[in-house]
């Protein structure tokens, strides 16, 4: 027992190779369905256009790499929200930790990695592809540039509030998540929209001529530079930790 309770790579690594092949048939389907898509998009482009639009196609390849993965992540924990798999998963000899990092791990920092190698890889295809059917240019993606790397982060920050809605949530998981997201969002800014109003009064009649300086200082660049911090800093530590607690309740 001391040494289950012990973190261990080694059983975080069997855990997130058993992950693997248990979900590896719906993930190939998944992204197979995301490449012929990709693909038919990127030929209808050209035919019309007459050139191949990459920067329009690695838009909404991102999209589609942003929805399928907390699609994925959603379904992360399914197998504990049944009875008798669920109790085999709780029974598997590991800790809580590491139960709940290797699921993170694959959802987040090698998904988001994966899913836009091989992004690369179907955009190349279809340039190629292009190229050849209607003599378009041939171009590269690149996700790995100072935006495609901060658009990665903002899905590991983001993709950190579908995980803990997969454990939270036993039915229906992504659909509860984005309408609790939604609630929650209209709840926050009615709070603000209220004390805006009783700090501020008419914002009809407000402008940066009638604020003081330290006022129109904290709106424009405190309190950006604050939301930012809480975003990149605080939210993805916040939602693993109340992660690994629903967990823990699971487990009783």
């Amino acid at each position: 027992m001391e040494k289950i309770n012990q973190f261990s790579i080694q059983r975080l690594f069997l855990l997130m190779k058993r992950h693997s092949f248990i979900n590896l048939k719906t993930w190939l389907v998944g992204f197979g369905a995301i490449s012929g898509v990709l693909i038919v998009i990127s030929l209808l482009q050209s035919y019309s256009s007459g050139f191949f639009n990459l920067s329009a196609l690695s838009t909404t390849g991102v999209t589609f790499i942003f929805i399928a993965g907390y699609l994925i992540t959603s379904m992360a924990y399914n197998e504990i929200h049944t009875s008798a798999r669920g109790q085999f998963y709780l029974m598997l000899p590991a800790n809580t930790i590491e139960k709940l990092l290797s699921n993170w791990i694959i959802t987040s920092f090698l998904y988001i990695i994966i899913a836009n190698v091989l992004l690369i890889a179907i955009l190349a295809l279809a340039s190629l592809l292009s190229s050849f059917l209607f003599n378009t240019g041939v171009e590269i993606y690149n996700p790995f540039t100072n935006d495609g790397i901060r658009t990665m982060g903002i899905y590991v920050v983001t993709q950190s509030v579908f995980f803990l809605g997969a454990l939270y949530f036993r039915k229906n998981n992504l659909l509860k998540t984005l309408l609790s997201i939604f609630v929650i969002q209209m709840i926050f800014s009615s709070i603000l929209a209220l004390a805006g109003w009783l700090i501020l009064g008419d914002f009809n009649q407000v402008n940066e001529e009638s604020l003081p300086n330290e006022a129109v200082q904290f709106f424009t660049v405190n309190l950006p530079d604050i939301a930012k911090t809480i975003f990149w800093v605080v939210t993805a530590p916040f939602f693993l930790i109340v992660s690994y607690f629903k967990f823990k309740e699971r487990e009783v």
